[in-house]
């Protein structure tokens, strides 16, 4: 029997899920990347995201969690509401560790295991026309759109009205720090939310980024492996609101330098330097302590990043030159980053679609539009509908669109050891969490 063909135009978090699960299975896959291993270990950083008990769990299955005994190992987490008529919080426990990996380690080290295997992997920066050329040339069984937030390629799937993905607009500036001094009663993982924002605090996996000098000399060495000697520090993020006194848009308005698509100067660099800074000053009034902790760590290069959110949701099929080409990721749904979901949906909607294509390649069923939207329509049931309602609980707390009795019912669960656990419990599958947020 002929092997099925998949390619695949991205390879971020759900791309190269999808790509070495449909490997495993048997399937010849080729990736197209937009940057080397080499180019991804010496470029600018991306959100890190956190990964969950029961992804990581998805993540080995695969054997994708390349760093389960190296990586620093989060289970307790502190969740604080703060504002200036409120203050109070939770702590909690998840059933198993949690991790973080800086997204270049990730990312390059996943496409080295899948090249390992046998996975193709090409270093191009894909157009729209090239999409089209390979879904119209029929070569693959299946195309997969997976691009991060920066492609044009998320354009070729329509706007779907109908659906929300419970993401609103943020401002997000993160950085990671060595030598952040942790305090003996702090958790692993601490949220704060605030009307102006949630500010995310956790341990990660980071790495020094290779000069530009070394991604120069290994892009020369061929296809040898490289390695990179990883640390442990923390990562700081902060998802301001636009328009807040968190937001750090106004010192960046007048800043020289190029435009991105997002709105903002620059993501990395000075800009996301001074993003920083401004945060770093409002956290002063908003967390003392943590502002404090903040100061006393130095912030490893290269790890600033500051980056203009704009939620979309799109139909996650198309049809281009009449081949059916499947869309995931980025590409379609916008996650609520502060609601810690977006490793999480990634990993599920590859994993899914995996389950879906092989329980339909097992009866000869055709990949066609129909299928593939059903597939997609089933992640959806199973995971990103309770995601997106995630969402849209933490965006609803501070704005006055939930009922003050789901409201009283929430705080009184959470302040018991059980319930805060429940709670920790649908961080990791929101499904969970949807029945403790149902009024």
């Amino acid at each position: 029997m002929t092997r099925p063909r998949a390619v695949m135009f991205g390879s971020g978090h759900s791309g190269m899920t999808l790509a070495t699960g449909l490997l495993a299975d048997g399937w010849r896959v080729d990736v197209f990347t937009r940057h080397s291993t080499p180019e991804l270990l010496g470029g600018p950083a991306g959100l890190t995201q956190i990964t969950l008990p029961s992804v990581r769990a998805a993540e080995r299955s695969l054997g994708l969690d390349l760093w389960a005994t190296t990586s620093p190992k989060a289970q307790t987490v502190r969740m604080a509401m703060t504002s200036e008529q409120q203050a109070w919080g939770f702590t909690a426990a998840l059933s198993a560790p949690a991790t973080a990996i800086d997204h270049r380690l990730k990312t390059a080290y996943w496409l080295q295991r899948f090249e390992s295997l046998g996975g193709g992997v090409h270093v191009k920066t894909c157009t729209t026309a090239d999409v089209i050329s390979f879904a119209s040339a029929r070569m693959y069984d299946l195309v997969v759109v997976a691009p991060g937030v920066d492609s044009d390629l998320g354009q070729l799937f329509a706007p779907d009205q109908r659906r929300v993905s419970g993401a609103t607009d943020r401002v997000a500036v993160q950085v990671h720090l060595d030598g952040f001094p942790r305090a003996p009663e702090d958790t692993d993982i601490q949220v704060i939310s605030h009307p102006h924002g949630e500010v995310l605090v956790y341990p990660v996996l980071a790495h020094d980024a290779l000069s530009p000098a070394q991604v120069r000399e290994l892009s020369g060495a061929g296809d040898a492996h490289i390695d990179v000697a990883p640390f442990w520090a923390t990562c700081v993020q902060v998802l301001a609101r636009p328009g807040t006194a968190l937001d750090p848009t106004p010192v960046l308005g007048g800043s020289s330098g190029e435009a991105t698509t997002a709105g903002l100067p620059s993501r990395h660099g000075r800009h996301a330097q001074t993003a920083w800074d401004h945060v770093l000053s409002r956290l002063a009034v908003l967390a003392p302590d943590l502002a404090e902790q903040c100061a006393k760590a130095s912030v490893v290069p290269h790890s600033e990043l500051v980056r203009d959110i704009r939620p979309q949701v799109r139909h996650p099929v198309t049809v281009l030159g009449g081949a059916p080409v499947l869309g995931i990721g980025d590409a379609t749904v916008t996650v609520e980053h502060a609601s810690g979901q977006g490793a999480g949906a990634s990993t599920l909607v590859a994993t899914t679609l995996r389950d879906q294509i092989r329980q339909q390649r097992h009866v000869n069923g055709s990949l066609d539009r129909d299928f593939l939207t059903g597939a997609w329509e089933a992640y959806w049931a199973r995971h990103g509908q309770y995601t997106s309602g995630f969402g849209e609980f933490v965006t609803g707390y501070w704005n006055g669109a939930l009922p003050d009795a789901l409201l009283k019912t929430f705080a009184e669960t959470v302040a018991t050891t059980e319930g805060a656990n429940a709670w920790a419990a649908g961080l990791d599958d929101p499904a969970l969490m949807a029945r403790l947020l149902t009024p």
